[in-house]
């Protein structure tokens, strides 16, 4: 039996279609079995109703379908499953190094190459383990700093950009010109409830006026980042991190307004991005270990010491986590949270055996083997 996905906004017209298809789309002798008996009882009427009903299906399969399309990958993307099916684990790298302009430190490559090499001295486990980079950058920027490194896209078995936003497949989800295609299931997903025009609109009056009043002929603290920006990400740039409001603030006064959804501070402080509630790097995490059975304990992430306002949430959890002492020099920690709002103790336990701390100043591929054997160890000693 074949089953059609619709919207949650479907109408009791929709339903009925639904039904009508579920009787009739699976077996087709079935189908001519009851048009016979309609003709041999003499009740013509009803089969002139159920042959109205066949011709209005056609036409309506052969019409525009705007949630199958949405979710549906291009005639030009590829169809293939991901490796990540296969993987048994997964190392993140979510290493939020910038610079003060917000751009990314060419020191990161170096230290990517080595936890390649750290993961592949067991050549045994690496045929196993996959790779996930997670960045506030979009994917375009990403794929492009990668370049700079001589690293390939599709080293990687996903990416996340643009702070959760969008999931890639680098070498499965692409099109013939080589650009990356996002994961439509995951846009499906996060998209739910998500109002980005009138988001736009509260963000912008919010973040102009961080004391709640905006002066007369003022500049604006904010500017549109639309390169970094997509369908489920609003960008701006931040002119004066000093006067931005707390993140905490933020979000409480936006869901007071009934706006479900997401902000954080990004790249050093440097841009504010708002998705929706249901995305974030770490909701990125649980998503690949839904969809694609991905053991979230068997998922090492590599962090800094700070980083992005969303950088806590990938701290606690049953994964490990390895923390690079001395990478990140700037992250987005002076913006988290209001005075009265809960503390990082609350959120990160402060010693943890599924935590290990490597000096990030100049990594090795064999401090990187060691921490992770250390924190494997660990886990199994719990």
């Amino acid at each position: 039996m074949k089953w059609l996905l619709r919207s949650p906004s479907m109408t009791l017209s929709g339903t009925c279609k639904i039904s009508l298809r579920l009787s009739v789309d699976g077996d087709k002798s079935s189908l001519n079995e009851s048009l016979d008996v309609t003709t041999t009882s003499g009740d013509h009427e009803v089969q002139d109703q159920v042959k109205r009903v066949l011709s209005k299906m056609k036409k309506s399969d052969s019409g525009p379908k705007d949630y199958e399309d949405r979710n549906k990958l291009p005639d030009n993307v590829s169809s293939k499953y991901p490796l990540l099916r296969h993987r048994r684990k997964l190392i993140v790298i979510a290493l939020d190094c910038y610079d003060q302009s917000g751009a990314s430190d060419k020191k990161i490559i170096q230290v990517v190459q080595e936890i390649f090499k750290a993961v592949r001295l067991d050549s045994q486990s690496a045929r196993f383990t996959g790779f996930a980079l997670l960045t506030a950058m979009p994917a375009s920027e990403t794929v492009e700093f990668l370049a700079s490194g001589k690293i390939q896209a599709n080293e990687f078995d996903a990416l996340v950009c643009s702070s959760g936003s969008e999931v890639y497949y680098p070498g499965t989800y692409t099109e013939e010109d080589g650009r990356l295609f996002p994961d439509p299931d995951y846009s499906s997903h996060i998209d739910y409830r998500w109002g980005c025009e009138g988001l736009k609109k509260t963000i912008w009056k919010l973040l102009n006026a961080p004391d709640g009043v905006r002066i007369l002929g003022s500049s604006n603290q904010i500017e549109e980042d639309l390169k970094s920006s997509n369908s489920h990400c609003i960008s701006y740039l931040i002119k004066g991190p000093s006067k931005a409001r707390k993140v905490d603030d933020l979000r409480q006064t936006l869901r007071m307004r009934g706006l479900r959804c997401h902000p954080m501070y990004c790249r050093s402080s440097t841009q504010v991005h708002t998705v929706p509630l249901l995305a974030s790097r770490a909701q990125a995490l649980r998503y690949l270990f839904v969809r694609w059975r991905l053991n979230v304990a068997n998922m090492y992430v590599f962090l800094g010491e700070s980083g992005d306002t969303d950088y806590e949430e990938m701290i606690a959890g049953t994964h490990k986590t390895i923390i690079m002492k001395g990478l990140v020099g700037k992250g987005s920690e002076e913006l988290p949270r209001t005075s009265g709002s809960y503390l990082r103790d609350d959120n990160v336990p402060p010693q943890s055996p599924l935590v290990a701390i490597v000096n990030g100043q100049a990594p090795t591929a064999d401090e990187i083997a060691t921490a992770l054997k250390q924190v494997s160890k660990s886990a199994a000693g719990m």
